[in-house]
């Protein structure tokens, strides 16, 4: 039986904050593993340091100490150009208030990161076309974000973080701007996806997400209090 492998090794990594207010200990001694086609729900209430565990997952901020390393690569050794290209090759974001750009239609909101890794026309094209069909919003693709649901727009933003086939989506409270019946929707489409072998992360304060990942960890005062492998 094929073993996956680690997307994710996180060994003692901590992260302080130093400034006038005095010395802040977001993250302490944080020791964390995700396996490829994990769904891991990330949480915690505010302040507990899942936000800055989730920056440092997604390469937005880097840890004070310990390690953290990423498809294989120790980022502590990256210069910050290599951790965009990283982050833009790797990690696909999913944002709890969309981040679409309301002037571009569906299909140009999509192909945004593959304009900026300079992928051809056609294949942009192609590529959008084929995510868009897979989060059932194909018949969408000229749509503005204001002309579709707050639903729709999610699952745009979605499509937008497949579109470059990346090893892990991030998503951060993908179900907090939506209703109840239209969070369902969201939820049961990252469960599709992840049941195609997509890598899922949600950080969320919601329990009701929690349902739909396979495993889960708690943070509280910048510690993993807790793990619950989920059969």
């Amino acid at each position: 039986m094929k073993q996956n492998k680690p997307i994710i090794e996180m060994k003692d990594l901590a992260k302080r904050y130093d400034d006038d207010a005095g010395v802040y200990d977001a993250l302490k001694k944080v020791n964390l593993t995700v396996l490829e086609g994990d769904f891991l729900a990330i949480m915690g209430p505010s302040g507990s340091g899942k936000s800055t565990l989730m920056n440092i997952i997604g390469l937005l901020d880097r840890p004070t100490s310990g390690k953290f390393i990423l498809n294989g690569v120790d980022t502590e050794t990256l210069s910050s150009k290599q951790l965009s290209k990283l982050r833009r090759d790797k990690i696909g974001f999913v944002f709890q208030n969309f981040n679409l750009l309301p002037r571009l239609n569906i299909m140009q909101n999509v192909e945004l990161p593959l304009i900026y890794k300079k992928v051809k026309s056609s294949e942009r094209k192609r590529k959008v076309r084929e995510v868009l069909r897979q989060v059932g919003l194909e018949d969408k693709i000229k749509s503005r974000p204001n002309r579709i649901s707050g639903g729709q727009v999610q699952r745009v933003a979605i499509a937008r973080a497949l579109v470059n086939s990346p090893s892990l989506i991030l998503a951060d409270e993908p179900t907090g701007n939506l209703d109840t019946k239209t969070g369902i929707e969201i939820m049961n489409l990252l469960k599709s996806l992840n049941s195609q072998g997509v890598t899922i992360i949600v950080v969320t304060h919601n329990p009701e997400v929690v349902h739909y990942a396979k495993n889960t960890v708690l943070v509280r005062d910048g510690l993993l209090t807790e793990k619950e492998v989920k059969k």
